[in-house]
């Protein structure tokens, strides 16, 4: 099997700051804060992002469906997660 340095990423949850420094062949892997994998956000910082992103969503559907099926009461608040 053969990685690709250039398709392959690097995430760490380490908070003390130690840098870490992966090479594929030479070539330094990049490092990432936050990557999609089948179709969920997986972040260094928790599941906060995530979170947000499928309100997000759900309130775009909501919004779309509203006037399509003569929604009177649906309300597009959501709780804050600040």
């Amino acid at each position: 099997m053969e990685i690709s340095a250039e398709k392959t990423k690097l995430m760490t949850n380490n908070t003390n700051g130690i840098n870490t420094e992966i090479k594929v062949k030479g070539q330094k892997l990049e490092t990432v804060t936050s990557f999609k994998y089948h179709g969920l956000v997986i972040a260094d910082e928790g599941s906060k992002p995530e979170l947000l992103c499928r309100i997000a969503q759900a309130t775009a559907v909501l919004t779309r469906l509203k006037p399509k099926f003569g929604f009177t009461r649906v309300f597009l608040s959501a709780p804050r997660y600040d």
